[in-house]
């Protein structure tokens, strides 16, 4: 009987372990779900405080932006910039991630899905469409921060005809 008190109590720590590790990753998705959700709207309020909060603000960080004509920007300073020089020539701005696909593998995470954007520049053209975006973050003292983000424009596919 002593034996089986201990497998018993054996099981049941392993069993609580795996819990706790399963609660552990729900947690950290429920996380980078919201690190990703506040990035979208740092972007769609375009202000930099906000995305000062959800970068790393590392001169590793990489954002691949704007989707229409992509340019590498490497570099926390030169992120910042161009943040600064896209949003100067728009007067709306609205990006969203509905349905972010997120994975989780120790301290660093990654999300990709479809964005939907919607911008008028301040001359008044306005365009719309999907991008397919990319993000990575990575957990530093208990806070997930972006370290890269990549958007490109899916083309849009014209509606096919009745055969």
């Amino acid at each position: 009987m002593h034996r089986r008190s201990r497998i018993s109590v054996a099981l049941a720590l392993l069993l609580s372990g795996v819990g706790l590790n399963g609660a552990q990753a729900a947690s950290d998705i429920d996380a980078v779900k919201g690190a990703n959700q506040s990035y979208y709207a740092a972007l769609s309020a375009r202000d930099i405080h906000a995305m000062e909060k959800v970068w790393s603000q590392s001169p590793d960080d990489v954002n691949v932006a704007p989707p229409v004509r992509p340019v590498a920007n490497m570099g926390w300073a030169t992120i910042k910039k161009n943040y600064g020089t896209f949003w100067s020539t728009l007067d709306e701005l609205t990006v969203s991630m509905e349905n972010p696909a997120i994975k989780v593998e120790g301290n660093v995470a990654w999300v990709y899905g479809t964005e939907q954007a919607k911008r008028r520049t301040k001359d008044g053209q306005a365009s719309a469409g999907p991008n397919f975006g990319t993000s990575i973050f990575v957990k530093r003292d208990g806070h997930w921060l972006m370290v890269f983000h990549q958007a490109a424009l899916m083309p849009q596919q014209p509606p096919q005809s009745a055969k």
